[in-house]
């Protein structure tokens, strides 16, 4: 199994993971928390997928914002901007935990399993 399958299986089971806890109703510091874990290993799952990816196309990509970039450019993303922002959320959960600062990142984030959908099918297409 290469690498891009590698992480493509692990990505989808991610997402599925994601999807659970974003999909039960209901708040809890629990249920935040979780979906928080949950995106960010999500997040970190996606681009290092777009960044194999650009590695299997010839392009030296490295980091989340260049590996953003080729996904942009290669049409298996849209908005960037909206993906940066992600970057941002991802950095601030891994590095401080202040619980203002996770309720709203947690707004921002409960239907990122909607967005990484999309770039699941546009890979499925690219890698046709």
């Amino acid at each position: 199994m290469s690498k891009i399958d590698f992480l493509f299986k692990d990505l989808k089971k991610a997402n599925q993971r994601l999807k659970e806890v974003g999909l039960k109703r209901g708040k809890s510091d629990i249920r935040r928390d979780a979906t928080l874990q949950r995106f960010e290993f999500t997040f970190e799952l996606t681009w290092k997928l777009m960044q194999a990816l650009a590695k299997d196309s010839g392009e030296d990509v490295f980091g989340p914002k260049n590996a953003i970039r080729f996904a942009a450019k290669a049409n298996l993303i849209d908005k960037p901007e909206a993906w940066f922002k992600y970057h941002e959320f991802r950095n601030q959960i891994a590095h401080i935990y202040q619980e203002d600062m996770a309720k709203k990142i947690y707004q921002e984030v409960k239907d990122f399993y909607q967005v990484v959908d999309i770039f699941i099918c546009q890979t499925e297409e690219y890698l046709a």
